[in-house]
């Protein structure tokens, strides 16, 4: 028996036309293109949580810790650029603005 798999409960055995070996966004376009076309799709995602709480389900490095966070925190830096330098280019906007995440 390995581990922790007396804590599993039994299932049925089910049979699949596709499994995905991972939910990030490769996995989970491909999954939703073959469930289109009507196979059965299984995906298999896991990240083991970390002292430090890292811990998500579907979604993958790129979605959850990943490019998607490292974008919307990029855009938010430069959107702070534009509004401090919007008065160079006619636009009366109070300074300093606050943010607030």
């Amino acid at each position: 028996m390995s581990c922790g798999q007396k804590d599993r409960p039994k299932h049925r055995q089910q049979s699949f036309d596709l499994l995905v070996i991972g939910g990030g966004s490769g996995g989970l376009a491909c999954a939703k293109e073959a469930a289109q076309l009507g196979k059965k799709v299984a995906v298999a995602d896991y990240v083991e949580p970390s002292p430090r709480g890292t811990k998500w389900g579907l979604g993958g490095t790129c979605v959850n810790v990943g490019c998607i966070p490292k974008k919307l925190m990029h855009q938010a830096a430069l959107l702070g650029g534009m509004i401090r330098d919007a008065h160079h280019y006619g636009w009366e906007v109070a300074q300093p603005v606050q943010h607030n995440w």
